[in-house]
């Protein structure tokens, strides 16, 4: 998915979403210099994911396996 930076109020860019929905994000979560008219592109993680999955797995069977 794409946003677009539509403007910079206070602490927030203020983004338009692919599908026309504004979106508020907090300036802290995005990469430093974000300017107006910037294109952030946001994706999944597939490894990420998979890692931290298997890392809950783990501390769930440590939990409730003997």
């Amino acid at each position: 998915m794409k946003w677009i930076i539509d403007r910079i109020e206070d602490k927030t860019a203020v983004c338009e979403a692919e599908n026309g929905l504004m979106i508020d994000v907090s300036l802290n979560a995005l990469p430093e210099n974000v300017k107006e008219g910037d294109v952030l592109s946001i994706t999944a993680d597939a490894p990420e994911t998979d890692n931290r999955k298997q890392k809950i797995d783990r501390l769930m069977d440590d939990l409730f396996i003997d």
